[in-house]
């Protein structure tokens, strides 16, 4: 299967398309804007490949090119930097038939263009999955995992916390950009008695058990967290919970960032600069991605951990267990939450044998 990447030379763009190789899960089609970084990207990715691999220049504004591109392809994993020209990319993939997956971050703007286009995805057959990743992506279905071990969960906690190392990554501007404005926009909602609430006091110190010590962890509402009362109907209390990047950027970079870019809209790209700067400066340097399941129910409790040792490789391998899944499955036209869309106890057993470290306990 031909898997055409939208964005292969950024990071999460590059980690997909090693792990599709690696995991013999498909053949990317690289496409990105600039020819340097595309070459480059291809003589590195070339041993790994059966055959030749294939690239595209391609400006997401054309319309044209996109349609070109996307005949070339069986499946799409959209990995921009912005959710800013996702308008052009589904409009060619409706065009085209293409089915799509998404990594871009989750925002009211992105979920509201493509609920409004939901009913072209099923009049033209065409399956459209969103939140693709490590978070979203992962935390819903943990849940839904941990449903079918311990039925009857009235309480499911979710917390995630990731390292990079800042110093040595360069990112889009848009990238940062896009970031800034999903945490001013951010959803700190949590259910709390079976009603969803929104509060700057949903925060929790956890553990990890990683030997870094307890971090205070702030709400992030997801969709796929909101919808889990379809798969599990005992529900009454949830949260994901993320932690932060550290004290400097937390109570520092972090808030002045957010309060510049509240007095000066306009100044978005300079502002993001400034947090890229901020980051680079005071992140750390391990690199590191986990995350942990506490759930309680008329069944027990239970306890689920993930690790892994590269965040965006972690962000990669649930890409290869959705295109996984897809492949075996029927054509389900609509617009599907990839925490939504997959198969619980498969997605967990291909994560685990591609290498992700996975706990449970289960506690009648």
């Amino acid at each position: 299967m031909n898997i055409g990447i939208l964005g292969a030379t950024g990071h999460a763009g590059k980690a997909v398309a090693l792990k599709l190789l690696s995991e013999r899960a498909g053949t990317p089609v690289l496409f990105g804007r600039d020819p340097a970084k595309l070459e480059k990207l291809r003589e590195s990715l070339q041993p790994l490949a059966p055959s030749n691999l294939e690239t595209a220049i391609l400006d997401v504004r054309d319309q044209d090119s996109l349609e070109r591109a996307f005949r070339r392809i069986d499946f799409l994993v959209i990995a921009l930097s912005s959710s800013e020209n996702l308008p052009s990319v589904v409009s060619a993939a409706l065009i085209t038939g293409t089915d799509c997956l998404d990594i871009l971050l989750c925002s009211r703007e992105k979920r509201d263009f493509l609920e409004s286009h939901e009913k072209l995805f099923k009049e033209r057959g065409l399956s459209y999955i969103t939140d693709g990743g490590y978070h979203p992506g992962i935390p819903g279905i943990m849940a839904r995992r941990a449903e079918e071990l311990s039925p009857g969960l009235h309480s499911v906690d979710v917390y995630g916390s990731f390292g990079i190392n800042w110093g040595s990554k360069r990112f889009a501007c848009e990238t940062v950009a896009d970031f800034l404005r999903e945490l001013k926009s951010m959803d700190m909602s949590v259910l709390k008695d079976g009603q969803w609430q929104s509060s700057w006091k949903n925060i929790k110190r956890f553990d990890f058990c990683d030997g870094r010590g307890r971090k205070d962890c702030v709400a992030m509402g997801m969709d796929e967290m909101r919808l889990l009362g379809r798969h599990i109907p005992s529900l009454r209390n949830a949260g994901f919970y993320i932690a932060g990047f550290g004290q400097a950027i937390d109570w520092g970079v972090m808030p002045l960032s957010l309060g510049l870019l509240f007095l000066f809209p306009d100044a978005e790209r300079q502002i993001a600069r400034f947090f890229g700067l901020g980051v680079r400066m005071f992140g750390g340097e391990q690199e590191w991605a986990e995350m942990r399941l506490r759930g309680k129910g008329k069944s027990g409790s239970i306890d689920i951990a993930i690790s892994y040792g590269d965040p965006y490789e972690l962000t990669a391998l649930p890409v290869v267990a959705c295109i996984r899944q897809y492949a075996d499955t029927p054509c389900r036209p609509g617009l599907w939450l990839q925490a939504l869309y997959l198969d619980p106890s498969r997605f967990w057993a291909d994560l685990e044998e591609m290498g992700v470290r996975l706990s449970i306990t289960v506690n009648s």
